[in-house]
């Protein structure tokens, strides 16, 4: 008789989407199953850049600071006859080529981009997840899954003993990648152009290449040799990877290469022949451009590479990835404790299959297409076509049921609008809440510190109604959240006046921000603001779902402090399907 369990989200994949999946429900106290086939995190060198937005989603979970300590300064690209060679020449400053705002502090409190490539990041999060009591399990594969009306029914199997089991969740979260089988296996189409006619192979090796790489671990080194040209990124002092684009002549015969050809082509590249090199791994890579035609079909939700696949020339792709994550996960949170309709699910594919779309089309050019595919870009994507990168990372609008116009309650109108300057972010209802440095308990701190996974309400010098209001209301239909006022006898010092100036709000305004960062909701004090209050939520979250058993969550984890309110909760496990695994290595 197969083992079975009971759990309200199993996850399948533990990349960037699901590790941060996972983290986010279990800070909105959700438990979770996750499985991943591989044996344990990845150490490959890819996905390396994490822009600020990214950056941010870790700052809510308490994280920022190990990720900004374990990356650095955002890749650069030299070239080079080889790595032994002693000149280098600077090809691309990425940092430069990538630029969102000329002053970017006036935006974030983060870097505006960070190198820290999977490598690095994955062990961060799986750490954090088993620190906060998760079940993350490796070595174990989706074998398949049903759905109807009320479950999702999956069985998995322990690759290591080959013991299957079966699993009952309230929905899956499908973060297995591009290529992913829970989506084919829904039937679920794709749109976009498909793989694209560029070919790569990416050779992962050991060597003790320390000395020759010192001084450039987070950059990029094309080397060009008679006969062929890539480019080594590097993992550490002992792995590495080199990216080989083998030219449209030679693609055919490259399929036929031995691994000891390409030991010979590694080692060419270091230019140390004596240095011993072991290949590891050899994989042939075309990169795709396609989105999922829908993100949830019944009980089953596709994140990540899962529902948006892009090329790696705007660096977007992880990034998307987790940022999807953010929005999925407080809304399935609130659909499993019983507090909204599960109609609030569909304000993901609303809101995020527009941002998938439009980043996925948008990555056929950047800055890596100047040295991947020079001649290309036009025909991929017309200059005209062409968007900054500022309105790709922060500068979108929501537009869904769950995001509400100006002070009248009702739905925004559903149409596409972009923004592309830091001033145009004013904390409009659908857009990401504005960076304002203000006091709190004599500590400077950002607006977006006050993110901690659970509604927050801004009022202004006038609004002592609504914050008395709010959390009443609030708290009648289960909901946490927080009411702070900005004012001299406030929780907030707003020294720089941002309330007014740059929020262009009133002295009795308020303005309430879903547990993602994006505000849902503002407006002026009304005759009776806890009437108003309870319209406004409801009709962001729908009726409660009375036939939704609510779950018991648990508080585990470190208490909030007094600059980040950082609420850990607690939460379980995850899942990922079959796809060739990684090698482990040590």
């Amino acid at each position: 008789m197969l083992a079975k369990e009971r759990v309200p989200v199993l996850i399948v994949g533990a990349g960037g989407a699901g590790l941060s999946l996972s983290l986010l429900l279990r800070q909105q106290g959700i438990g979770s199953v996750l499985v991943e086939q591989r044996a344990d995190v990845s150490w490959y060198p890819r996905a390396r850049n994490l822009n600020f937005r990214t950056l941010e989603v870790f700052r809510g979970l308490g994280l920022e600071r190990q990720v900004i300590a374990a990356g650095s300064h955002v890749s650069r690209v030299f070239r080079a006859e080889t790595l032994a060679s002693p000149e280098r020449e600077e090809l691309l400053a990425v940092d430069a080529a990538t630029r969102i705002v000329d002053h970017p502090e006036i935006l974030t409190p983060e870097p505006p981009s960070w190198y820290c490539p999977q490598s690095r990041l994955e062990p961060i999060l799986l750490a954090a997840a088993t620190e906060r009591g998760s079940d993350v399990r490796y070595n174990t594969e989706l074998v398949s899954f049903t759905q109807d009306g009320r479950r999702v029914t999956a069985t998995i199997r322990n690759r290591s003993t080959g013991t299957t089991s079966l699993i009952r969740a309230d929905y899956l979260a499908a973060c297995d990648g591009a290529h992913s089988q829970v989506r084919d296996a829904l039937g679920v189409k794709t749109e976009g152009l498909g793989e694209l006619d560029e070919h790569y192979i990416f050779v992962y090796f050991r060597a003790d290449w320390g000395e020759l790489v010192r001084g450039y671990e987070a950059d990029a080194i094309l080397v060009e040799q008679p006969d062929f040209r890539g480019f080594f990124l590097i993992t550490d002092v002992d792995r590495g990877m080199l990216l080989i684009q083998p030219s449209p002549s030679n693609q055919s015969s490259t399929q036929t290469y031995t691994t000891e050809r390409f030991r010979e082509m590694v080692s060419e590249g270091l230019g140390k022949p004596d240095l011993a090199v072991e290949i590891v791994d050899v994989v042939h890579w075309q990169p795709a451009q396609l989105v999922a035609e829908h993100f949830q079909q019944g009980r089953v939700l596709l994140v990540g590479d899962a529902a948006h696949t892009m090329p790696p020339k705007l660096g977007l792709g992880v990034n998307t990835a987790i940022q999807s994550a953010q929005n999925l996960a407080w809304k399935l949170a609130a659909v499993l404790k019983g507090h909204a309709s599960p109609q609030l699910l569909a304000t993901y594919e609303a809101e995020r299959r527009p941002v998938g779309l439009l980043a996925s089309e948008q990555s056929l050019v950047g800055p890596a297409a100047s040295l991947l595919t020079p001649d290309s870009s036009d025909k991929l994507l017309a200059a005209r076509r062409r968007v900054p990168l500022f309105s790709l990372i922060v500068g979108y609008r929501y537009r869904s049921q769950a995001v509400l116009s100006g002070g009248n309650g009702l739905p925004l109108p559903v149409q596409s609008e972009l923004f592309e300057k830091p001033g145009q972010l004013t904390a409009l209802p659908g857009t990401r809440l504005p960076h304002l440095w203000v006091e709190q308990h004599g500590q400077r701190v950002s607006t977006l510190d006050l993110l901690d996974g659970r509604f927050v309400l801004l009022v202004g010098p006038g609004g002592r109604l609504w914050q008395k209001a709010a959390p009443t209301v609030a708290a009648s239909r289960g909901i946490e959240l927080v009411a702070y006022r900005l004012a001299a006898d406030g929780d907030l010092l707003d020294r720089e006046d941002g309330w007014r100036t740059k929020l262009g709000m009133s002295a009795a305004g308020a303005v309430l921000v879903r547990p993602d960062g994006f505000v849902a909701w503002r407006g002026t004090l009304p005759i009776n603001p806890e009437r108003k209050f309870g319209q406004v939520l409801s009709a962001i979250l729908g009726p409660p779902a009375l036939d939704q058993p609510r779950l018991r969550t648990s508080k585990i984890g470190p208490p909030r402090n007094d600059t980040r309110y950082r609420r850990q909760y607690a939460f379980v496990t995850f899942l990922s399907h079959p796809r060739k695994p990684e090698p482990t290595l040590r």
